[in-house]
């Protein structure tokens, strides 16, 4: 019942039949989608309940779980090393790419993200005014070490390194990740 599927604009949902896939399996809450990018409108009607949260570490000024954030109740903000993962810059595009991922589904609003029951954690990696990846690989460990299950990268660059491929093996292999580039 979300206005952007009926009206048309999700036509996508229906080319990659995930209409089908939701017949045979909706997702599941407790597999997160690492969401790389310029931040995330977390306050968003569709995107709000949809957001991993660290419940073992409330915004109070301390690191109640000990994994060296302070605070990190919401998501990380790897390039400016804090608790805001909102989106800072001209771009929304981290916002638009963790709707396209896990947007609330049948809420009567806005749109419908592809993983249903899915919920998305915020990985900002751009600096405060600015759009360009400036710690893309801190953001995969940060999105690896938190648990995601699939971490999504839709940085639209097709260079690489040695570095790199660490980075992703180590997400791969040590933390049961699966990488998606763009």
């Amino acid at each position: 019942n979300d206005p952007e599927y009926t009206n048309g604009n999700l036509w996508h949902l229906n080319v990659c039949k995930v209409l089908d896939a939701w017949d045979i399996q909706q997702g599941d809450s407790t597999v997160v989608i690492g969401i790389i990018d310029a931040g995330n409108d977390i306050i968003q009607t569709d995107l709000i309940n949809k957001i991993a949260y660290n419940l073992k570490d409330p915004i109070d000024g301390y690191d109640n779980d000990g994994d060296g954030f302070i605070d990190n109740y919401r998501g990380w903000d790897v390039a400016d090393n804090d608790q805001d993962p909102t989106n800072s810059s001209a771009t929304e595009h981290g916002t638009y790419v963790a709707g396209i991922a896990s947007a609330q589904v049948n809420n009567g609003f806005g749109t419908a993200g592809v993983g249903f029951k899915t919920k998305f954690l915020p990985v900002k990696v751009c600096r405060d005014g600015s759009t360009s990846i400036t710690n893309g690989y801190d953001g995969i460990v940060d999105a690896a070490n938190h648990r995601c299950k699939v971490i999504n990268c839709s940085w639209g660059d097709v260079a690489g390194s040695i570095y790199g491929e660490d980075i992703v093996n180590y997400a791969t292999n040590n933390c049961d990740a699966l990488i998606v580039a763009a």
